[in-house]
């Protein structure tokens, strides 16, 4: 009787390690999908925003070509109004045109429209 015992005594905890093995493979399978559905959640959720970021860098960066370009014409319309305000003979057709002057004997007509 005592033969059976022992016999039932193992069997019994093999049935236990085995059940305990099973648990801990389920536990382990339930926290991989777990894992992975948050990995699913947060992708999901920041993808779009990661999209729109793309898009406003690449904007930006249309900008910015934008920007130097305009700032290339500023200075090049600054460079030619330096160059034209040391200019004598710019200076004495706009002092003529603009503020009425003349050189000694000499006559200006102005025909009205």
């Amino acid at each position: 009787m005592g033969n059976i015992s022992n016999r039932q005594k193992h069997h019994r905890a093999k049935r236990d390690e085995l059940g305990l093995n099973l648990w801990q493979r389920l536990t382990r399978i339930l926290l991989l999908a777990s894992v992975v559905g948050v990995g699913i959640l947060v992708f999901s959720v920041f993808a779009p925003e990661w999209e729109k970021l793309k898009d406003m860098d690449r904007e930006n960066a249309v900008l910015r070509e934008h920007l130097d370009k305009l700032n290339q014409e500023r200075n090049d319309r600054l460079q030619d109004e330096l160059y034209t305000s040391n200019d004598i003979g710019y200076l004495e057709i706009v002092a003529r045109d603009r503020l009425d002057l003349q050189l000694p004997e000499e006559v200006i007509f102005r025909i009205q429209r």
